[in-house]
């Protein structure tokens, strides 16, 4: 058997990532990411726009996966 982990290449808001595990959690994606607290971003496959909701959920990653982070909290605005 080959124990030799390969990087698997995968961006988060077009910025490129290397996960050493072929599944990461939600969580996990968000904070390599440095999205935190990671409670006020919600993440999504851009292959098929799936939405993960529940942040201990274990993604499938594979190569140059896509994914979207949204900021869930009010942005502020300026006002003329």
């Amino acid at each position: 058997m080959n124990d030799h982990v390969k990087e698997t290449r995968y961006y988060v808001n077009g910025e490129p990532y290397d996960a050493m595990r072929h599944k990461l959690t939600v969580r996990e994606i968000l904070e390599i990411a440095g999205l935190t607290p990671v409670e006020d971003y919600r993440l999504i496959r851009e292959n098929g726009n799936k939405e993960f909701t529940d942040y201990n959920e274990e993604v499938p990653i594979s190569k140059n996966e896509s994914f979207m982070a949204l900021y869930k909290g009010v942005t502020p605005t300026s006002w003329r």
